[in-house]
């Protein structure tokens, strides 16, 4: 459930956004002024590159050093977006929602709010927030580096999402065994199968195991590997992945 922050709420809502991303953090903020707490985080998750999209506002100037330490980071890409005000720092799991600027005197000084929300209880407004960002970075451009060979221009194409290459495991394209009855009964009514995450009631896929509005949140992140609720195949409470999408019984009954 959301839950309402004060400004020193904010601050260690922002360090454990980076502390717990695993596959995504997107950070949103006019105006970036750096604490040295910020730094370690962001280059211990550096380290474990987790790919970092970090957007401010293109009429403002950060501070050089800080502009030095981001482009450094191997998996963080900085864009710039005219007229944003918009504050936000979201990954897979958690966002926040914010007055706060990710700027030092901001998090010393100011009064500042904001309201945290889980992708797991506030599955609506987490989507709705990650979409917008999305599109916040779609509008925008990327800062340049010492790397990049020419500037690119805002009319240029900036954001694409990034996403793993890994597919559904070789074993689960087999199709099910099953007798003749079976397939006679599946031909005519269709054979039905359950969403891995809300356990809606779907067409038997294990290419394609969720319902349309839960792969929309799936796709978000498009991790092949993230833990959802529900098999596939039979509906029982079971911890698959897209990549697995059948419980332990299933897999050994109907799977070659």
């Amino acid at each position: 459930m959301a839950d309402f922050l004060d400004a020193p709420g904010v601050s260690a809502a922002f360090i454990e956004i980076i502390k717990n991303a695993e596959e995504q953090i997107f950070i949103a903020s006019p105006y970036i002024s750096l604490t040295p707490h910020n730094k370690k985080y962001l280059q211990s998750i550096d380290d474990k590159k987790v790919p970092i999209d970090i957007v401010y506002r293109s009429d403002t100037n950060p501070k050089q050093e800080d502009l030095v330490f981001l482009k450094q980071l191997q998996s963080a890409q900085l864009y710039k977006c005219n007229d944003l005000h918009a504050k936000c720092y979201i990954n897979e799991k958690f966002g926040v929602i914010t007055s706060m600027n990710l700027y030092e005197h901001s998090q010393s000084n100011n009064w500042e709010m904001g309201v945290r929300f889980f992708r797991e209880t506030d599955p609506d407004l987490y989507t709705q927030t990650l979409e917008e960002v999305e599109r916040i970075l779609q509008a925008s451009s990327p800062e340049s580096n010492d790397q990049t060979a020419a500037a690119v221009t805002a009319s240029q194409r900036t954001y694409e999402p990034r996403k793993p290459t890994r597919t559904i495991s070789p074993k689960l394209k087999a199709p099910p065994k099953k007798g003749l009855f079976e397939k006679v009964v599946d031909s005519v009514l269709g054979e039905t199968a359950y969403c891995i995450r809300c356990g809606k009631t779907i067409d038997y896929n294990p290419e394609k195991p969720y319902c349309p509005k839960c792969f929309a949140s799936w796709a978000r992140f498009n991790n092949p590997d993230y833990k959802e609720k529900v098999c596939h195949k039979c509906g029982a409470k079971y911890a698959t992945t897209k990549t697995r999408p059948v419980c332990n019984d299933c897999y050994k009954t109907y799977y070659r």
